[in-house]
């Protein structure tokens, strides 16, 4: 199945169901289910007072409101951590995670109907763009 690797804290936001948009460089006309991979790197600021789009409050904020206590130590890397749908690819998206387009456009990918996983599977190395992994049967 077709997989993205996202940086945490995001790719967890989205697992969650938390965050229904992602934002890339690049349109995609693909539409359907993908794993989320949680690449091993960090947006560090995402852990630090940056806003969420016209929320008037940072991720880190936002998070503790409701109720979830994510840190770098305590959040997967490296690792398949759910399953999302693709259904729309939009630019300036209504959402507070959406960016909005400036010299170039921004892409806001639309998601729905997340899944995070109980059990990541872990130790997948990610790549750029879309590509396939084959989850293992247990």
């Amino acid at each position: 199945m077709k997989t993205l690797s996202i940086k945490q804290p995001f790719a967890s936001l989205i697992a969650h169901g938390i965050k229904n948009i992602e934002n890339r460089s690049w349109r995609t006309k693909f539409r359907g289910r993908i794993y989320i991979h949680a690449s091993v790197a960090t947006v560090f600021d995402a852990f630090m007072p940056i806003p969420i789009r016209d929320s008037g409050v940072t991720v880190n904020e936002w998070l503790v409101r409701n109720g979830y206590e994510w840190n770098y130590n305590n959040i997967p890397h490296s690792a398949i951590i759910g399953e999302v749908d693709i259904i729309d690819c939009v630019i300036n998206h209504q959402s507070i995670w959406a960016e909005k387009s400036g010299e170039f456009p921004t892409y806001n990918w639309v998601l729905a109907n997340s899944v995070s996983y109980d059990e990541p599977i872990l130790n997948v190395k990610g790549k750029l763009s879309f590509w396939e992994f084959n989850k293992p049967i247990v």
